[in-house]
């Protein structure tokens, strides 16, 4: 089996500096927010081997934010995450990953693009019936080999609850 943490980014700028979508970082308190998530994701989830992020910078930094709260996981851009991918091109990308050693890994990316591809995931459909929030994320289980329709539903956390969670941990250190 292979653990699959599917994180949407945090909350971010209404525009950026250039003008560019692909350039808009998270906001201050969307970085808080993100790093609370990233600590109940730490406390909640399997432990990615790598996370494999939307080259986008507020996928990246959300990415990095996450990587910190596991203990310093690697985070490899893919840009096939950028925004406007196809459900069926991430599961390729996520396919290709599990040729690979390392068990868990992480998705990092963006809306409608995730819920697409979880849909497509658990039902081969890339009609979206899960819409992940901002600091959202599930965990889907896939097979030997991943392909559409053969993954499973372990858990989705709501980013409120991933924060609970993560807060929760910090008043218990």
């Amino acid at each position: 089996m292979h653990p699959c943490l599917v994180i949407r980014h945090g909350a971010a700028e209404d525009r950026a500096a250039s003008g560019l979508d692909a350039d808009r970082a998270l906001t201050a308190e969307g970085r808080r927010a993100m790093a609370d998530v990233a600590r109940g994701l730490a406390a909640t989830g399997p432990t990615p081997a790598v996370i494999l992020s939307s080259p986008f910078t507020r996928a990246k930094e959300t990415a990095d934010i996450v990587a910190q709260a596991f203990g310093g996981v690697t985070v490899e851009p893919l840009d096939t995450l950028g925004s406007g991918a196809s459900a069926a091109d991430i599961l390729a990308a996520v396919a290709h990953r599990c040729e690979q050693p390392g068990g868990c890994f992480a998705v990092v990316g963006h809306e409608p693009d995730l819920g697409r591809f979880i849909s497509y995931a658990l039902a081969a459909s890339a009609r979206g019936f899960h819409s992940p929030r901002k600091g959202g994320a599930c965990l889907l289980e896939f097979p030997a080999m991943p392909r559409a329709g053969n993954a499973t539903l372990d858990w989705v956390m709501e980013p409120r609850h991933l924060r609970a969670v993560g807060l929760q941990g910090d008043a218990e250190s």
